[in-house]
């Protein structure tokens, strides 16, 4: 009975801080997560990702946030998000296996459990399936701390 008060109380908390995130497509300033954005390979989804704070920092784990939208603007729910990448200039995926974990509407998604373990050139990779289709993006992310 007490895990699952506790996993209600998560979840409540997990939404809560989803559902008074800003919009991942906001101007970007000083203060503000760096962003990627990108068109889906066939053109179904344009993504914006970021950091929900600040720069990630190796050996940390941190969430992510994923915008996903049709090319024409309109928010993508519900979508089925997988996350992979890794580093293919050193041969290894990613450390760790990162979840869409909540949803905060408007196409905006939270991601927990992402970590980088060195810095360099990344890749993420991730297919979201909806409705609309399955498709893949990858976003390039150079990582200098």
């Amino acid at each position: 009975m007490k895990f699952r008060v506790v996993t209600v109380v998560y979840l409540l908390v997990c939404l809560v801080a989803v559902s008074v995130m800003p919009s991942a497509h906001a101007e970007s300033t000083e203060d503000s997560s760096p962003g990627w954005e990108s068109v889906s390979n066939n053109e179904l989804y344009r993504v914006v990702v970021r950091p929900e704070q600040g720069k990630p920092v190796v050996g940390k784990m941190h969430r992510w946030i994923i915008e996903v939208l049709t090319t024409d603007g309109e928010p993508v729910y519900p979508a089925q998000i997988s996350i992979g990448g890794g580093m293919q200039g050193h041969g290894h995926g990613l450390p760790t296996q990162p979840q869409v974990i909540a949803y905060g509407g408007d196409g905006v998604y939270l991601i927990d459990g992402m970590r980088f373990n060195m810095e360099g050139e990344w890749q993420l990779s991730f297919v979201i399936a909806s409705d609309y289709g399955r498709d893949r993006v990858d976003f390039d992310i150079l990582l200098e701390f």
